[in-house]
């Protein structure tokens, strides 16, 4: 259930953006606009981010948190067993909202003007804010990841305000969203029986916007009792600081044993070995994924597990 919620929190978050007015003729020049525009707390001069954060639900797992502009975002945890993954999880999804390590929607879902067909016609949100409503669809003999996908963007301000995402099963997830300052400031999303509400908080460093504390709230069925209201706070930020080079460096052919299993067996095996608390055989795993198999829709979520298992 956890990762389901991940995963739907974290597409919807990626679309929204802010920026400065262009002209935009149909839906992917108007897509094209928002993804270059957008920069939330990225502002001019700000090339690295070091923080220490803290999930309310994971009080004994500390997590490190590195941006590198180009680079993205890679959260360390330590401690807290192997549940401190989904902490590291939670941390990196949830900083997309606030810039840093954002994924452009384009590229998350595949848009493109050979993979679904697009429209534009004007809208109203219940705020009274004009919009301009995007409407993707898969063409035939696409598989994609959802059978419609629309997005309500002001483009006066060049803000995504409504994100609402039809699945193969017919099912929506909407997204709406406001901003404050022009930046990320509240998320109310559902999916199915699941209600999920974000609110985020700067802080200033020097002359920098900083993430500050995000308040997640969820509401539905099933949804443990630590998970209903959290807490991320962030401390002991720093700005345009060093970052050591070993956080972003990448496994190399060679240094690991070639595997004879598929990316999907490997997989399976590191989930069995984190199950039996086995750390180092889940870690030779997921970097055999990553090393020999980085074009595998496995991969991403490999690399992810591997950046939240202790070193």
């Amino acid at each position: 259930m956890k990762k389901g919620i991940y995963k739907f929190i974290v597409s919807a978050f990626v679309l929204f953006v802010g920026a400065v007015p262009l002209i935009a003729e149909d839906a992917f020049s108007i897509l094209d606009n928002l993804e270059k525009n957008y920069v939330g707390i990225e502002k001019g001069g700000l090339n690295t981010l070091i923080a220490k954060a803290l999930v309310s639900a994971y009080p004994k797992t500390a997590i490190t948190v590195y941006w590198l502009k180009g680079k993205g975002v890679k959260v360390k945890t330590e401690g807290g067993g192997p549940a401190a993954m989904g902490a590291g999880l939670m941390v990196e999804s949830f900083l997309k909202v606030t810039g840093l390590g954002a994924k452009k929607s384009s590229e998350e879902f595949k848009l493109t003007k050979e993979t679904v067909d697009a429209t534009t016609e004007p809208g109203t949100l219940e705020d009274g804010t004009k919009v301009t409503v995007l409407t993707f669809i898969p063409k035939k003999g696409q598989d994609m990841s959802f059978k419609k996908l629309v997005e309500k963007v002001d483009i006066k301000k060049w803000l995504a305000r409504q994100v609402v995402t039809t699945t193969k099963e017919g099912e929506d997830a909407i997204t709406d969203i406001t901003y404050k300052d022009g930046l990320f400031a509240k998320m109310v999303s559902s999916a199915g029986k699941v209600k999920t509400t974000m609110t985020v908080t700067y802080g200033e460093k020097g002359k920098f916007t900083v993430p500050a504390k995000q308040v997640i709230e969820m509401e539905g069925p099933n949804i443990p009792e630590e998970m209903k209201s959290m807490t991320i706070t962030y401390s002991d930020v720093e700005v345009n600081a060093k970052i050591p080079e070993d956080v972003f460096a990448e496994p190399k052919a060679g240094d690991l044993p070639k595997p004879t299993e598929t990316a999907a067996e490997l997989f399976q095996q590191a989930q069995a070995a984190m199950q039996k608390g086995n750390m180092d055989t889940a870690k030779l795993k997921l970097r055999q994924i990553v090393t020999y198999y980085p074009n595998d829709p496995m991969a991403t979520t490999a690399k992810m597990m591997l950046e939240q298992l202790p070193k």
